[in-house]
């Protein structure tokens, strides 16, 4: 072997480890990469660490479940839910105005079964436009005939009349049930 020979050996050898090494610090570059990803969420933000970690349990929850109560218990429990949230809606489905700034026979009423005053909101399924908006209706009430919102020209609209059952104190919407109705409006 000549000394030239022995050179390019060495220069070989020193190119193949300053190889393994580049190797080696990308695979280690790639897996702390990784890790700050992994470790920030999806949010993009560093984790809280004062959060706990996994599930996080309803504090509001307690132990136990409908095995402590009989049939008739459940059945009256789940009665008294279901009627707490019933909402019987009643009003005219095809009301008529003579013109878009005319009364019409809407008819609305909030039947006595009902727990709540109810708002009724109106709305074109066409275009979406509200076109009616009631104020608040007391149970055992009604509104026998009201002018639109809206001033529609002659035509038949195919629309959706939703009813909201109100809190009595807040005003909030506690639930709501709708209708399609159709309006004309003649002339």
């Amino acid at each position: 072997m000549t000394a030239a020979d022995h050179k390019n050996r060495r220069a070989g050898g020193k190119r193949t480890r300053l190889m393994a090494a580049l190797v080696i610090l990308l695979c280690a570059a790639c897996i702390a990469g990784w890790l700050y990803v992994v470790t920030r969420g999806e949010s993009g933000e560093a984790p809280d660490p004062s959060a706990p970690d996994g599930l996080i349990y309803d504090d509001a929850a307690v132990e136990g479940g409908w095995e402590s109560r009989s049939r008739e218990e459940i059945e009256e429990s789940l009665n008294q839910q279901v009627e707490a949230g019933y909402i019987n809606i009643s009003m005219n489905a095809s009301p008529v105005f003579e013109n878009g700034r005319a009364q019409g026979n809407l008819m609305i009423v909030n039947e006595t079964v009902n727990r709540y005053p109810q708002q009724v909101v109106i709305t074109r399924n066409d275009t979406g436009e509200t076109i009616y908006t009631s104020a608040a209706i007391p149970v055992g009430s009604k509104i026998a005939a009201d002018t639109l919102d809206a001033d529609l020209e002659a035509g038949t609209y195919e629309c959706t009349a939703m009813f909201h059952s109100l809190d009595p104190d807040t005003g909030a919407i506690l639930g709501s049930a709708g209708a399609n109705i159709t309006i004309t409006v003649q002339h």
